[in-house]
């Protein structure tokens, strides 16, 4: 490769950011208080969600909604402990 190839490779006009470049602030903006977007956050959420969808599908039964999920019983048991997941019978 010669230099006039690579200068044309490089050269965008002048600018220095790509037309299709990600910018941050279009792209996304937070209202009102900084959230929590970090991946452990979303991660939970979504255990949380998954867990309840299970356990709303099996009506309760912890044993075949951890074979749902694909766990074991007794991790099904300590993410309902570490998330504070209650029974839907007792959340009134």
């Amino acid at each position: 490769m010669n230099n006039a190839e690579t200068k044309n490779e490089n050269d965008n006009g002048g600018t220095t950011a790509r037309p299709d470049a990600w910018e941050a602030s279009s792209t996304f903006q937070v209202a009102g208080p900084v959230a929590d977007l970090s991946l452990r956050s979303f991660r939970n959420e979504a255990e949380v969600r998954a867990i309840n969808c299970a356990l709303r599908h099996t009506g309760g039964n912890r044993k075949r909604a951890a074979k749902l999920l694909s766990i074991s019983y007794r991790s099904l048991l300590y993410k309902i402990r570490q998330h504070d997941i209650i029974p839907a019978a007792q959340q009134s």
